[in-house]
């Protein structure tokens, strides 16, 4: 039995129930909540994201990995008010997304590793919180010198601390190749690794060689937006790698974070959440489709679990 940090602190990986890959509890893009406070309703944003993960706990999910990092808004005494009022272990993340700030683009990755190692050892910001994920990201652009950097300062990151590594791929363009690439030169345990938005590609073989290196794979932005794969192209990728033998190292997500809502904008409708679609929809599928319990049961609860424990 290993412990996993989460926003409420460390918890025995035996209590992480069925786990999410990859998930956001508040997004804000430019970090505009904190920066245009006026713009927004928090308190309502904050009532609609619990009732939200409340109906998911109530649907069956445990714990959600949460990949927001400074640049896409993280705040995570937000994220804590939300994990203490539903009951979710919310797991929380240091590293850098898309938009890389201009102060990390001259410094040496020893020195991004330090800020990642901290916030994974004493805690985000002044709150304590410890991060039990890195995350880091790279798109259609690939990896740039200035990305570069930030991969390598999550490599050295993850080697002093064990914590895991999960990544934004532009799978289309088999952007996970390049961070695996990078990830083997620094010496990265491959077990320590998942590259994500891996069901954007529907070819099965690109996956495998990823899968071939050693790493898992997050299979998920379930149900998907055209022009990206729909949720039926998604299953039809994820059950080909099944077939192949490959159910110990995925894991599946949504990629979905409640919207923010606006002042003066009226409430969302109060639908189904997002976070229960695979629950709901794409595993039903795939259990119709001949894709055993057991299977299902690894990939929701044993693989992640793994991930995040060690």
């Amino acid at each position: 039995m290993a412990n996993v940090e989460t926003v409420l602190g460390p918890i025995p990986d035996t209590e992480l129930g069925s786990i999410l890959s990859h998930e956001h509890v508040l997004v804000s893009m430019g970090n505009d909540i904190r920066h245009y406070p006026w713009r927004f309703d928090l308190e309502r944003t904050k009532h609609n994201a619990i009732r939200e993960l409340s109906e998911a706990k109530q649907g069956g999910i445990d714990t959600i990995i949460d990949l927001t990092t400074p640049d896409l808004g993280r705040a995570v005494r937000y994220v804590r008010d939300v994990a203490q009022a539903t009951g979710v272990n919310i797991v929380v993340a240091t590293g850098i997304w898309r938009d890389i700030p201009r102060s990390f683009w001259q410094r040496d990755p020893d020195e991004t590793a330090e800020i990642f190692v901290r916030e994974i050892e004493v805690g985000i910001e002044d709150t304590g919180i410890k991060a039990g994920a890195i995350k880091v990201a790279n798109d259609a652009e690939g990896v740039t010198p200035e990305a570069e950097l930030v991969l390598r300062a999550a490599a050295r990151a993850c080697k002093r601390t064990g914590c895991p590594i999960s990544t934004h791929q532009w799978a289309p363009k088999e952007v996970g190749r390049r961070q695996v690439e990078i990830f083997k030169e620094e010496g990265v345990p491959m077990d320590r690794v998942c590259i994500g938005h891996s069901a954007d590609s529907t070819d099965p073989d690109y996956l495998e060689e990823l899968l071939n290196a050693g790493v898992y794979l997050s299979m998920d932005r379930y149900p998907g937006v055209p022009p990206r794969p729909e949720w039926q192209a998604r299953n039809r990728t994820l059950k080909a790698l099944i077939d192949r033998g490959w159910a110990e190292r995925l894991m599946v997500g949504h990629d979905y974070a409640p919207m923010p809502i606006l002042q003066g904008q009226p409430d969302p409708e109060p639908t189904t959440t997002r976070y229960l679609f695979l629950n709901t929809v794409a595993l039903p599928a795939l259990r119709e489709d001949g894709v055993s319990e057991n299977v299902i049961h690894t990939m929701t609860h044993e693989v992640p679990r793994r991930f995040l424990a060690g």
